[in-house]
């Protein structure tokens, strides 16, 4: 049975009118909250494991279920792939006591990605490609600042890795995604629609893919 989705509704049209101004305003005050004390606990455990088997990195920021992490971990043996979803609920088949799920090359973790995004970037890793599958659109106008483009995080995250892809099914935020990492690494990105799916990433391009929604790559390669 088709499990439905609704598409994205939002009272904003076309790019938000203060995007450029809110990543003007970051790129000159760097995000510097304080990391949260178990984010410190959790990325050591990462980071042990990250340096023990020696690999190529793909991050898989948001991951749900950790379904999308779990299907690229197949895909790329030879690299780590790790998935990082801040959700109790949508990680419970594999997270427990220990907020780490580590078997060969994959790593699944419950984390908040701002915490983990600027210890990665202090510690250098080798990312070769960093991927955004279908993250909350947070459509409302006033909601700009909740999408990830909005945060103040956001220029640090960029500086991950040189290859990144972002899969959305809502226009608008594929057009602003765009728009904000060019004005942050003065690179232009594309934006391709996803036509004719024989395998999908995860379980919500699957749902959004079957509801007939158009779903949208943007990727910087």
């Amino acid at each position: 049975m088709i499990q439905h989705s609704n598409p994205v509704l939002s009272n904003q049209a076309g790019i938000h009118p203060d995007l450029e101004i809110i990543i003007e305003k970051h790129l000159l005050l760097p995000y510097k909250k304080p990391f949260q004390s178990f984010s410190h606990d959790i990325f050591q455990q990462i980071n042990e494991i990250q340096k023990k088997l020696n690999l190529p990195v793909i991050l898989d920021s948001g991951c749900g279920t950790g379904e999308s992490t779990q299907r690229l971990a197949e895909e790329y043996p030879d690299h780590l792939v790790i998935g990082i979803d801040k959700s109790k609920k949508r990680l419970d088949k594999l997270i427990n006591d220990n907020p780490v799920y580590h078997e060969n090359n994959l790593i699944i973790t419950r984390a908040e990605l701002v915490d983990v995004w600027r210890m990665i970037k202090n510690a250098n890793w080798n990312i070769v490609k960093h991927y955004l599958l279908y993250p909350n659109p947070w459509p409302k106008k006033d909601q700009i600042k909740r999408r990830w483009y909005g945060h103040p995080v956001f220029p640090e995250m960029t500086a991950l890795s040189e290859e990144i892809e972002l899969r959305t099914n809502w226009k608008t935020y594929a057009e602003e995604f765009k728009l904000a990492f060019k004005k942050v690494v003065n690179k232009d990105p594309y934006i391709n629609k996803i036509i004719n799916i024989d395998n999908f990433i995860s379980p919500f391009e699957k749902k959004y893919y079957e509801s007939g929604h158009d779903l949208y790559r943007v990727t910087l390669e």
